[in-house]
């Protein structure tokens, strides 16, 4: 099958039916030619990069995710780029060593450099970026949340595997590393015995009342809490790691240090008194909103002032009730699909207005992609008494 007969005689023969001169041309011929183990290696794909992508991918290690249900994705340590599998019309020819014009020398007699074609290839994979998808991080947390199990340091994996390591998430969610580290952050995460779980709602809220209570009995400021003290007194109550954990979502550093040399910390009030929202609102299908207001405020911390805005993705308020209600709407609970999403909102509303919806799409967006664009493509816009409203682009 392989041509290996050809002298550089035939090469000019050939120069001369198409009517150039040497002179045109470099004084290497290269052949292309196809050997008997042609079309052995079907273990090679073809991606194609932009300046950009092959700059990140040339500087990281890159791996290809996803289940068989799911389609591919390549994370590099800080993004993730869907792949996408596309055709050409044209044919795609591999040939190690081939030599680019500038790469020829324009001196010396013709010689032949003889090229095996490896492979050819009429399709080709696109990357895009894309959001870390993350629905599957949190199906997998909600296995199994802790809930203040006793002996935890000599309980072993379930043989069901609902319980998972950083390397399990990490090889079962479509992520990069730093993407899946922001996520277990934002989802309130604990790395528990070599575990990663979230907490138990009810639990999560005995833990956080713990501390309260004691920045309570002890007479601290909001904004003076010292978190040893803190690890110190509550040491036999809870689970050192969880009170250390729970702490860190709930209080920021106020780079201030006391008598001791202790840090000390404040309450991120937004924070907490979403958490107090959450344990109102959890329970009930709807809640009179003037009540609502008015036990929220009574329920948390003294010296925090609850507002409506801390509870965005959260929560949703209808004024067209007599009287005005608030329900329980997690962002967390949404399809992360584009077009289930929409579907499941204006399901759950007919017409919604961007303060409203922009937490319920948010995660969707990007720098390239704001919310906007997102709502421009996917809803309706419509403005009635000067507010703009967003609902369903075909009739329901």
């Amino acid at each position: 099958m392989a041509c290996i007969n050809r002298k550089p005689e035939d090469s000019k023969i050939l120069i001369n039916h198409a009517k150039l001169t040497e002179d045109e041309l470099k004084s290497i011929t290269q052949t292309l030619e196809f050997p008997h183990n042609f079309g052995e290696d079907t273990n090679q794909i073809l991606i194609e990069l932009d300046e950009k992508v092959l700059e990140t991918i040339q500087e990281d290690q890159v791996v290809i995710r996803g289940d068989e249900e799911d389609m591919a994705v390549l994370c590099t340590r800080n993004k993730t780029f869907e792949l996408r599998e596309a055709e050409t019309s044209n044919t795609l020819a591999i040939l190690p060593g081939l030599k680019f014009p500038d790469e020829l020398p324009d001196e010396g007699e013709r010689v032949l450099n003889h090229l095996e074609v490896t492979n050819i290839h009429f399709t080709y994979f696109e990357l895009r970026p894309c959001k870390p998808r993350l629905k599957k991080l949190q199906e997998l947390l909600a296995e199994q949340p802790y809930s203040g199990t006793t002996d935890m340091e000599t309980e072993e994996r379930t043989e069901d595997g609902r319980k998972y390591t950083y390397d399990d998430l990490l090889e079962k969610v479509q992520a990069s590393e730093d993407e899946l580290n922001q996520a277990l952050v934002d989802m309130e995460a604990y790395h528990i015995y070599g575990f990663w779980q979230i907490l138990e709602f009810d639990y999560k809220f005995k833990v956080f009342s713990h501390i309260i209570n004691l920045v309570d009995t002890q007479s601290w400021a909001l904004d003076c809490i010292s978190k040893d003290a803190v690890l110190r007194l509550l040491n036999n109550v809870e689970p050192r790691t969880i009170i250390s954990q729970c702490f860190d979502f709930y209080l920021s550093s106020t780079n201030v240090e006391n008598d001791n040399g202790e840090a000390l910390y404040n309450f991120i009030d937004n924070k907490v008194c979403r958490l107090y929202a959450e344990v109102l609102l959890k329970p009930a299908e709807k809640f009179n909103l003037q009540e609502f207001l008015s036990i929220w405020q009574q329920s948390v911390p003294e010296g925090m002032t609850t507002n409506l805005s801390q509870l965005g993705g959260l929560a949703l308020v209808d004024r067209l009730c007599t009287p005005e209600v608030i329900c329980y709407f997690p962002a967390y609970d949404l399809p992360e699909d584009i077009q289930e999403r929409f579907s499941f909102l204006f399901d759950a509303r007919e017409k919604w207005t961007m303060d409203e919806i922009k937490y319920y799409v948010e995660d969707l967006a990007g720098d390239k992609v704001p919310v906007s664009a997102i709502l421009t493509k996917y809803a309706r816009a419509s403005n009635q008494n000067g507010i703009k409203y967003f609902s369903a682009k075909h009739s329901r």
